[in-house]
């Protein structure tokens, strides 16, 4: 529908008003949940990641699962906000993973450490509720990297589907031997 000039220099129109009405409900209605998802600071990721390369040895840890197990630990429980900074700042105090634990033993945060090096190895956070961080890149996988498959129910490796077949196979199943 064309507007004439004098229609344009009337205002806004009933139809106009609800559009807009409607597209800027539904953009604020997701506006909570992003701010929602960044609701730690950059200095206790940080010192996260810091503390969990001194735990784990390993110094090529990612930044974004180290967030990622950040926040589920803290959403396990509101109190570890507080635990894992003063682990933070006894992992810059700690010489190695030995002295961290020991430190960590002694102030009473044993049980918190053993959990973020476990949320490491085996890439979930466990507890009230278990969460899913990281399958293929969970520090288990890495001593045998070079030899077996990230484990998966299917023989062929994790997403096996997506590569090219060898020349002569097809994608039908064979019942060999034959079963049925």
């Amino acid at each position: 529908m064309r507007h004439s000039r004098s229609q344009l220099s009337r205002g806004m129109t009933r139809r106009f008003f609800t559009n807009s009405a409607v597209c800027a409900a539904a953009l604020l209605a997701h506006v909570p949940i992003a701010y929602a998802q960044v609701a730690t600071s950059v200095d206790d990721v940080g010192g996260f990641l810091d503390l969990s390369r001194k735990l784990s040895a390993y110094d090529d840890l990612d930044p974004v699962i180290a967030a990622r197990i950040y926040e589920a630990l803290l959403a396990e429980d509101a109190a570890n906000r507080d635990g894992l900074a003063k682990l933070a700042t006894l992992s810059a105090g700690a010489t190695d993973a030995g002295a961290l634990k020991a430190g960590a033993g002694a102030a009473g945060l044993g049980d918190l450490l053993t959990a973020v090096l476990m949320a490491w190895y085996t890439g979930t956070v466990t507890g009230k509720q278990t969460v899913m961080i990281a399958y293929h890149d969970a520090l288990m996988y890495r001593p045998v990297a070079d030899g077996l498959v990230t484990l998966t129910y299917c023989s062929k490796g994790p997403l096996w589907w997506r590569d090219q077949l060898p020349p002569g196979v097809t994608r039908v199943p064979v019942n060999f031997p034959k079963v049925l």
